[in-house]
């Protein structure tokens, strides 16, 4: 793996995604969040463009790469950009969106009480949910949950990339 393209790119696309929380911080104002999810995750999967760009700069350097070599660099992108990612999280929420669990849970809790099921499913929902929010709330759980956020999508982007740049 070639650590300087890894390091590159992993820290423009984790960087991205960072910033553009501060220029999209009313999106989650959205009653339901659907607005701020569907954007974070536009956001995410165009700042993980980064890695084709990372594993596309490889091949054109050696004019050749094999699927596990693109593969391994655009992993090791994906993982830095995952890390700014939770690093940025772990900053940008307390100082910038104190509130954002309490307006998380109350927009899922509302859409609970809004949903036909039976009082007593209400109520379990609203249970589970307060639940998930209590442990979201600890720092080793909000680490985990918040790079199962942005991993997967990085790993199919880099599965993609190396599809599209194999080259023998």
């Amino acid at each position: 793996m070639k650590t300087k393209i890894a390091l590159k790119y992993g820290l423009i696309s984790g960087g991205l995604i960072v910033v553009s929380w501060f220029i999209t911080i009313g999106l989650g104002d959205n009653p339901d969040f659907a607005i701020a999810e569907i954007a974070g995750y536009a956001i995410m999967i165009l700042a993980l463009s980064a890695v084709f760009l990372g594993i596309k700069k490889i091949r054109d350097e050696k004019g050749t790469i094999s699927f596990k070599e693109a593969f391994l660099n655009g992993l090791g992108i994906t993982l830095v950009a995952s890390i700014i990612y939770v690093i940025g999280w772990m900053i940008y929420m307390p100082n910038f969106a104190p509130d954002f669990v309490d307006k998380y849970q109350a927009a899922q809790v509302e859409l609970i009480e809004q949903s036909e099921a039976s009082d007593e499913e209400k109520n379990k929902e609203i249970d589970e949910m307060n639940q998930w929010i209590e442990n979201y709330k600890k720092p080793p759980i909000m680490v985990a949950m918040t790079f199962t956020e942005i991993f997967p999508i990085g790993l199919l982007v880099t599965l993609i990339s190396s599809l599209i740049l194999k080259r023998k």
